[in-house]
């Protein structure tokens, strides 16, 4: 099950992780998170998107995209977890360069000004002295721009056979979340059994495929909700719930409030 978490993230964190690690359940927050692997191999799943990360490689994960790590070898990462008003409004560029393209690889030769940054937030971080957070915010705002100016084009890793399958699936299911989703549907589209497209499915994302099509419908739910004049029944029928109490339901165990509130609050 993925769910909404409201836990207070520290800005930065560092940690390492065993070979076999995998988070319990991908989570949402309302931050970004921008994930550095240093050491190790790890995939990393956000949206519909998978990722195979090698040491030097970044990932962002844009607020409300539910995301989730999975470590293939022991593997050392340091993460930044921040909202928009931290970065401040000019930066709001940069931030969009990285929701559309959310891997990021560095060349080597590049990769020290990096590190540069990441160990002065660390000690800012460590020591905490005077205005430190307003430090941590410069250095996050280098490293943005540096990300902008020194990334390699490519934007994806390569994957295997068995994981673009399931991406290209996953990739369906965000663009035709309105209609009838059924397991026999999805497994005859991608030429598998019912049993193995469930299993690969699951053991790809982390991720069951009802939850994962109740987690993309939701998401579309919050851009209605936040932006047309609509009801939630009607909502509900748009985003592909024939059941406006069960899209009611799923949409407070995911998102942490009803959709009524949300909307609310969001328009």
């Amino acid at each position: 099950m993925a769910v909404y978490s409201d836990e207070k993230i520290e800005f930065f964190s560092r940690a390492t992780r065993d070979s076999g690690f995998m988070m319990t359940q991908p989570h949402f927050h309302n931050k970004h998170e921008l994930y550095f692997l240093e050491k190790g191999k790890t995939k990393y799943v956000v949206g519909s998107e998978i990722y195979l990360l090698e040491p030097g490689d970044m990932v962002f994960a844009p607020k409300g995209a539910f995301h989730k790590t999975v470590v293939d070898e022991t593997a050392e990462r340091l993460l930044f977890v921040f909202d928009d008003e931290f970065t401040g409004s000019e930066y709001t560029p940069y931030i969009e360069m990285l929701k559309s393209n959310k891997f990021v690889r560095i060349s080597s030769d590049q990769l020290y000004k990096f590190k540069d940054i990441f160990r002065k937030i660390e000690q800012e971080n460590k020591h905490r002295s005077e205005d430190y957070l307003e430090m941590e915010r410069l250095y996050l705002r280098q490293l943005l721009i540096l990300i902008s100016r020194h990334r390699l084009p490519e934007n994806h890793t390569h994957l295997s056979e068995s994981y673009l399958l399931i991406q290209n699936a996953a990739t369906y299911i965000s663009e035709h979340y309105q209609t009838d989703l059924s397991l026999d549907f999805l497994a005859q589209k991608f030429a598998l059994s019912r049993s193995h497209f469930s299993k690969l499915f699951k053991e790809v994302t982390g991720v069951g495929l009802n939850e994962y099509i109740n987690i993309t419908r939701i998401s579309a739910a919050e851009k209605l909700l936040a932006k047309k004049n609509m009801t939630i029944t009607e909502v509900a029928s748009a985003c592909g719930f024939n059941d406006s109490n069960y899209f009611a339901s799923v949409f407070k165990r995911l998102k942490g409030i009803t959709p009524k509130k949300y909307s609310l609050m969001n328009r």
